[in-house]
């Protein structure tokens, strides 16, 4: 951080606590962090930028409403953890649950009907941060060759990684030129934050748009991390918040 002429500190954050840490607000300062300290910094709002975080962007629904089928899974129920088990459903079928909002309250996962109401106490319990009306991303399970992540910042690809290979993990900095292509189709549609991580997915042969996350937390994988931070410190620089 040093070499590209800003501060880098380390902070200690004790876990499911909103406690934030006594750092100066009269600079220009951006936080990295796991997802419930930065939404606690979000909210606290303090700090410019603070993060790039927005609640009404960051979220599956959004993303289906301005991607539409370049979505993966772009037919889904939206709907909450209370309210899926009030609908009756084969308890033998597949179904791939995930959260709708960006605090990553759950890891997605694929579930049998019939196995919901075990799993949704499992993923709650001991959890300070959802219930039943935690709203709830239902899709139809589908098969992934490849998962990337891209970061982008001030509407350009700054840098990436492969991260998953057939659902396992596989990290390597190699992006195909046909994936950095999809995406930039995909920011010239919607580019919601002035930095965000971007995360395409191959299914068969095709490229879809799997999710967006806060740049805040993102995992960096094998994507530069000077890079990332070279190019949100020159956004900073160059267009104050």
């Amino acid at each position: 951080a040093k070499s590209l002429g800003c501060e880098a500190l380390g902070i200690d954050v004790i876990p499911f606590s909103e406690a934030l840490p006594d750092i100066p607000v009269d600079r220009p300062t951006v936080f990295y962090g796991a997802t419930g300290f930065i939404n606690s910094v979000f909210l606290k709002g303090s700090w410019t930028p603070g993060t790039f975080y927005d609640p009404d962007a960051f979220r599956f629904s959004r993303y289906l409403l301005e991607y539409g089928e370049r979505m993966l899974n772009s037919n889904v129920e939206l709907t909450t953890l209370g309210m899926f088990g009030m609908v009756e459903r084969d308890p033998d079928s597949l179904i791939f649950v995930r959260p709708d909002r960006d605090l990553k309250e759950f890891a997605g996962e694929v579930i049998r009907c019939g196995d919901f109401e075990a799993w949704s106490k499992r993923v709650s319990h001991g959890s300070y941060t959802f219930g039943s009306d935690c709203p709830i991303v239902i899709a139809e399970p589908v098969g992934i060759s490849f998962e990337w992540r891209l970061f982008v910042v001030d509407g350009k690809i700054i840098t990436g990684s492969r991260y998953r290979k057939k659902s396992i993990l596989d990290v390597s900095p190699e992006v195909p030129d046909r994936v950095k292509r999809f995406a930039e189709d995909c920011i010239a549609i919607w580019n919601p934050a002035p930095a965000y991580a971007l995360d395409i997915a191959q299914s068969g042969n095709d490229l879809y748009v799997l999710e967006l996350g806060c740049f805040n937390s993102a995992g960096f994988y094998d994507a530069d991390i000077e890079l990332i931070v070279g190019a949100v410190t020159s956004y900073i620089k160059n267009k104050p918040i």
